[in-house]
């Protein structure tokens, strides 16, 4: 089985800016993305916890006894590692955007600048 491809999602142009200070956009962006995976967690187990709990299983003492193998060792670790690449979107986005702009030409143009003192 092929591994799937990873197309880049960048949007081209600058982004609007909401707040004076530089990186307030990107920590709200980034708390967001935890709200919403927080509430669909709170929504999933409530929901886990009112089936259980209409079988008589006692979902907590299940839980705390649960050993998983290294199957789901992995997913968990695939799905942590999805979650994160979503939290730190903006902030890969802009370091891939600067890494673009450091060429050779690029650096040439500020020594220059800085030997004429620009």
């Amino acid at each position: 089985m092929s591994e799937p491809v990873k197309l880049p999602r960048t949007v081209r142009g600058k982004r609007p800016e909401f707040f004076v200070t530089a990186g307030v956009g990107d920590a709200l962006s980034r708390v967001m993305v935890l709200a919403q995976e927080l509430t669909v967690l709170r929504e999933r187990l409530d929901s886990a916890e009112v089936i259980m709990a209409r079988h008589g299983i006692a979902l907590a003492a299940e839980i705390e006894s649960l050993e998983l193998d290294e199957g789901m060792l992995k997913s968990r670790e695939a799905w942590r590692q999805s979650f994160y690449d979503r939290l730190f979107y903006l902030a890969a986005q802009r370091r891939a955007e600067l890494e673009q702009r450091q060429t050779r030409a690029s650096f040439d143009q500020t020594i220059d600048e800085i030997a004429r003192g620009d």
